[in-house]
């Protein structure tokens, strides 16, 4: 059985925004949704609003997953998103018109991870069903390192990651958002832009490679006859 790969988002603190913001919050998630699944060909079923503060979808490979998160997280800013992802089966039938009506471990796995990033404050995580290895534990502690530090970011270091990962280069970036260059290689500079955008194509390179059932166990024990007294 194919492996898919479920993104579940849940808006932080949704409950206590004010009714205006609340509309102006989910109308950006509307746009932001309309744009996304318009461009995506890795999308087998596009994003979904499930309830009032949580939206699916599902993927068949993983180079667009991060990206649009950065988007989403740009469009609703200072809102924050949580995002769970659950790389495994779908038992039912692929619903393409709306990431409604299915079911089976991926689901499960990303609501579990939901639930687990409302216990701990980060925004990102990542299950694999069968799969609990030393490759899921070092994703999982790069995301929580990398909640913490996204937290404190502003809008326009979200929206310059983003255009950078959709190729756009300096010029085009200073010009829509409006700022000097030496403003937009601070940003750079600060965050490690260069450095974040490698993590997460290896990243996503690690799930294609989940979902191809081509990643298997690897351990962080020395190799038995290795010596490390002086």
């Amino acid at each position: 059985m194919k492996t898919y790969i479920v993104l579940i988002g849940d808006i932080e603190a949704s409950k206590e925004l004010e009714e205006s913001k609340r509309h102006q919050v989910q109308k950006a998630l509307k746009d932001a949704f309309e744009e996304i699944n318009d461009s995506c060909s890795s999308l087998v079923s596009p994003y979904t609003v499930t309830l009032g503060d949580e939206f699916q979808a599902v993927f068949s490979q993983a180079d667009d997953l991060f990206v649009h998160a950065w988007k989403i997280l740009a469009a609703l800013h200072p809102v924050r998103v949580r995002f769970s992802i659950g790389v495994g089966q779908i038992t039912t039938s692929l619903n393409r018109e709306q990431a409604l009506g299915m079911d089976g471990p991926a689901f499960h796995l990303a609501r579990d991870g939901v639930e687990q990033l409302k216990e701990s404050g980060y925004l990102f995580n990542i299950a694999v069903q069968e799969t609990s290895n030393a490759w899921v534990r070092s994703i999982n502690n790069s995301l929580y390192l990398f909640s913490n530090q996204v937290r404190s970011w502003n809008k326009n270091r979200l929206n310059i990651l983003y255009m950078l990962e959709t190729g756009k280069n300096y010029k085009q970036i200073t010009k829509v958002l409006g700022i000097s260059e030496p403003a937009f290689y601070k940003n750079i500079d600060a965050a490690s832009l260069d450095v974040v955008i490698d993590l997460f194509k290896d990243i996503s390179e690690i799930i294609n490679k989940w979902v191809a059932n081509e990643l298997h166990d690897i351990s962080y024990a020395a190799e038995s006859d290795t010596d490390f007294t002086a």
